[in-house]
């Protein structure tokens, strides 16, 4: 039997069409259903910038130990080393290089000539490999590449020492039976291909992408990148799944997938990612940027309550008055509305407050987090673990507190520059069907976020303590 490698880029490539985002939550909850669902590999977003990224990547990295966690390396050394950092806890990791090999993506992606270009993947993957025994290199649009140059990248790649080659289609034209024969001639015309791993990554543009894909299969390849949803970028893995097993599984071929729970899974996912572009989809602003225009008192309204949260008229007013001061010199992101409700809504005495905490992490042993909080003058201690630091934090604030909150949506900004750059937390719980948002500041992340936790447990209080 020859065992076919499933790596799903749901997480990946979500985030890349326009208008869809995904919370925390929702990436954390996905990459579980994910690992339930037994697919080989789980590919991540890219991190562009953001402190949230970073916490989400080295939290799922040390949540998930059954499937390979796989990080984006970056265009340079340095990218290379950080985005290593993020995934290095994880018991499974690769790291994943990109690089443009048709001539119309060499002058777009990286502006550099065939010549730089190897030069580049030959410099990035030697120093992958000094730092990750599994990476991957992916020859973007590869079908369109002059076959000699896409032979030598390949080799190059290899060489310096890549595990997993991936071919990309991008255009998505192609027939079954032509990406058939460009697997086929490409396995025979560059023999290193024996001793790696093989992967395909088809468009769907053309409703190829599933057909092409098992063509592939048929063809040498190894494996294929898959989704759990359909966004056109590659199949969807429960269709990639059925066809395998009406053609390629009656000729000897199997993959690890969990065949119970496919359709489960993906209808999961699906409702997780569809809670959050509903928030756009289903409002009568259709993108972020309809809010550059001042909405009225009573379309803002609306859309406070869509979000999930229940504001006093007042706390609404104040946050309204924010809003178009805001608006009158700049565009304005519900991400900033949720900043606004945490910052100036419901304002409140300190039940809790944050005495010290410390925070004990390695990548053999889970995260511990000891915690003190100060209710009444009386000092309470809270101690646990988890997969991540954040996480660990969390569980020891539930446990000071003595009871569990639905973490909603938790992100991380930068509000200064450099090293020693000042972090910014706002965290969403869910309690009682309604939302109560807390916003922490400090130079440590997870500090940041502890007191955001905290600043959202207060409000909780406060409001059950006055009704």
């Amino acid at each position: 039997m020859k065992n076919i490698y499933i790596s799903d880029s749901t997480l990946r490539l979500y985030q890349s069409v326009e208008g869809l985002s995904l919370s925390f939550k929702e990436k954390l909850e996905t990459a579980k259903r994910l690992q339930e669902l037994n697919v080989d590999c789980i590919e991540l977003s890219n991190i562009n910038g953001q402190m949230g990224d970073e916490v989400l990547i080295k939290t799922i990295s040390t949540m998930l130990n059954k499937t390979t966690i796989a990080c984006d390396a970056g265009t340079n050394v340095n990218d290379l080393e950080k985005n290593y950092s993020l995934i290095s806890s994880a018991k499974k990791k690769r790291l994943i290089i990109t690089i443009p090999v048709s001539a119309v993506y060499m002058e777009y992606f990286v502006s550099k000539k065939p010549k730089a270009v190897i030069e580049l993947l030959i410099e990035l993957t030697k120093k992958a490999t000094s730092l990750c025994n599994d990476v991957e290199v992916v020859l973007d649009d590869a079908t369109r590449a002059e076959p000699s140059f896409l032979y030598l990248a390949i080799s190059s790649a290899i060489e310096a020492g890549a595990k997993t080659i991936t071919l990309t289609d991008i255009a998505g034209n192609m027939l079954p039976y032509d990406f058939y024969d460009f697997i086929k001639n490409t396995k025979q015309q560059v023999v290193e291909l024996q001793d790696v791993s093989l992967l395909v990554q088809c468009s769907d543009a053309f409703s190829l992408a599933t057909a092409n894909s098992v063509s592939a299969i048929m063809a040498g390849a190894n494996g294929a990148k898959v989704s759990a949803l359909t966004l056109g970028c590659v199949p969807s893995i429960d269709k990639f799944f059925a066809t395998m097993e009406a053609t390629a599984f009656t000729k000897g071929y199997t993959c690890q997938l969990n065949k119970m729970v496919i359709n489960r899974i993906v209808k999961q996912i699906s409702s997780l990612t569809a809670v959050s572009s509903n928030i756009l989809q289903n409002s009568t602003l259709q993108n972020e940027e309809d809010l550059t225009t001042n909405l009225s008192y009573a379309d803002f309204s609306k859309l406070i309550k869509k979000r999930g949260y229940d504001l006093s008229s007042e706390d609404l007013k104040k946050i309204y008055n924010d809003y178009i001061k805001l608006s009158s010199k700049k565009s304005v992101s519900l991400k900033e509305i949720d900043l606004l409700i945490a910052t100036t809504a419901l304002s409140v005495p300190e039940t809790y407050s944050l005495v010290n905490y410390s925070i004990h992490s390695s990548n053999v042993l889970n995260t511990t987090a000891d915690i003190v909080l100060k209710k009444d003058e009386q000092l309470l201690k809270g101690l646990s673990y988890g997969n991540g630091s954040v996480e660990a934090a969390f569980f020891a604030l539930e446990k000071i507190i003595g009871r569990h909150f639905e973490l909603d949506d938790f992100e991380l900004s930068s509000v200064t520059e450099g090293k020693e750059a000042v972090g910014q937390a706002l965290i969403k719980l869910r309690f009682n069907g309604l939302l109560y948002s807390g916003r922490g500041i400090s130079t440590d992340i997870i500090g940041a976020s502890i007191k955001a936790y905290i600043n959202a447990v207060n409000k909780i209080v406060f409001e059950e303590s006055h009704k």
